[in-house]
């Protein structure tokens, strides 16, 4: 039985279970549910009206006759009109905002280039306008959106509500639950951008199922993020900062030979503009959608960038697959758009570096998710933790 222990906690931890069942399963009847999680009919009764009662789940109507006969189950599923989260990505060049429902579906969404500042103000600013504007279209009353999560790069200290550094805004110690609880009166969960595109994965991509998983954002520069046993690793993985190279190239934490220094967006694009001859203009900054276009036309030195950048990444992710050995690990964030001029050479030098024995059993793809993966991990991230509390199951 799962209900040992404490009266309260077990009765949580059976809530999270219940709601858990549903969320994968969309519909069931009390019944099913008590057979599936081993708990008696009374216990998950009880529960469920509580739930019926909060607007959190729903009947729906009756299901189909068991084959022993007897009256008709009344299916259950999450409620599709008395709760809703919003999810808050800020990225250094574009702010993802989107409202969704309990099953996490999107109900909208809204994108704008991040401001040029980037200062603390201006980026609140921003936040506040694309925020009441998507709350204002959806026409959902604000009393039934429940939290905010909020995705951004840099050292997050989820339990306190900071952001202790973000070098892609060359922030720290800024307290931005409170600022945005402040600003707009809802209850707000902040963490690691990447950390939150893994969630994002477990909740909408391809790693649902999925008990161990390594997940790599490669955009401006290049984060990581563990999922052990079905629950988000919440310590720091600076896998970007692995040393893979004797080259002498800087990384912005100071050390050289960074994996970051060479495979990041920041590091395509600087090695491919101190090649100018190759691309025409010696006055243009070439950026990485030009050097995908470069490539697609056949220059040489664009390919060469872009395959010597998936080579350093499928070396270092062999390291991972050697040491960790994930069911499966994903690569996202924007330098996947340069498709098979990176990911080829990136998948040849994995598979070169990875044990026999472990490489057969490990799926690396590529995020299906896209631009929205911060965004749909944003409202996870806040589903997570005000409805769903996964860590009561896994913890």
């Amino acid at each position: 039985m799962r209900s040992k222990g404490d009266p309260e906690q077990a009765r949580q931890l059976n809530i999270a279970l219940i709601l858990d069942l549903l969320k994968h399963q969309q519909t069931s009847s009390r019944a099913q549910l008590a057979k599936k999680l081993n708990l008696s009919k009374m216990t998950v009764s009880a529960i469920v009206s509580d739930l019926i009662d909060d607007g959190i789940i729903s009947e729906i109507g009756e299901g189909d006759v068991a084959s022993n006969g007897g009256r008709k189950p009344i299916l259950l599923h999450l409620s599709k009109q008395n709760m809703y989260v919003i999810g808050i990505d800020v990225g250094r060049t574009n702010i993802a905002v989107a409202i969704a429902g309990l099953s996490g579906d999107v109900l909208h969404k809204a994108r704008t280039s991040t401001c040029a500042d980037h200062s603390v103000e201006s980026v609140l600013a921003q936040l506040k306008d694309i925020v009441e504007s998507i709350i204002t279209l959806s026409k959902i009353e604000r009393s039934k959106i429940i939290g905010i999560g909020f995705s951004i790069g840099g050292l997050i200290d989820k339990n306190r509500g900071y952001i202790d550094v973000s070098p892609d805004f060359e922030w720290s110690d800024i307290p931005m639950r409170a600022r945005l609880e402040e600003m707009f009166h809802i209850p707000v969960v902040i963490d690691n951008c990447t950390r939150v595109m893994a969630l994002g994965e477990l909740w909408h991509g391809s790693a649902t199922g999925v008990k161990n998983l390594f997940y790599v954002s490669v955009g401006f520069g290049i984060g990581s993020a563990i999922v052990m046993n079905n629950s988000i690793y919440e310590n720091y993985s600076e896998f970007g900062h692995a040393y893979i190279t004797r080259k002498n190239v800087r990384c912005d934490c100071g050390m050289t030979g960074c994996l970051e220094a060479v495979a990041s967006g920041q590091a395509i694009e600087r090695e491919a503009n101190a090649n100018l001859v190759a691309f025409g203009d010696p006055g243009h900054w070439i950026t990485g959608k030009e050097i995908h276009q470069s490539a697609q036309e056949g220059n040489e030195a664009a390919l060469t960038v872009l395959c010597n950048a998936g080579r350093y990444l499928g070396r270092a992710l062999s390291m991972v697959a050697n040491l960790f050995h994930p069911e499966k690990i994903i690569i996202g964030g924007g330098v996947t758009n340069a498709g098979k001029f990176f990911y080829e050479p990136l998948k040849k030098e994995f598979l070169t570096h990875t044990m026999a024995a472990l490489r057969d059993s490990i799926d690396l793809e590529i995020s299906l998710l896209g631009d929205d993966a911060g965004m749909l991990g944003a409202v996870s991230l806040a589903l997570d933790t005000y409805v769903f509390r996964s860590k009561l199951i896994t913890g």
